[in-house]
């Protein structure tokens, strides 16, 4: 879950690529990482889904990564033994 500043909103991977691909509008792939701060290869990563963005790209959109973890526990069963 990535979340903005101030607000928490929840964001895919897709919505992140869908911003990046909006600020890149028409500049090179190579120019665009190059202002990022990553290597094109990285950027091409994450527009084809085989990585996720990192710290580098959450910062440049004003963004921060935050998991959640949900962690339920069941009851023992209580066992008598003979």
């Amino acid at each position: 879950m990535y979340a903005d500043g101030a607000n928490i909103i929840s964001m895919t991977k897709e919505d992140i690529v869908r911003l990046l691909r909006q600020k890149q509008s028409d500049r090179s792939l190579r120019s665009f990482a190059g202002e990022i701060g990553c290597s094109a290869s990285y950027l091409s990563d994450i527009y084809l889904g085989h990585r996720e963005p990192g710290p580098k790209i959450a910062a440049f959109l004003g963004l921060e990564k935050r998991t959640t973890v949900k962690t339920t526990y069941e009851k023992p069963v209580k066992r008598r033994w003979r």
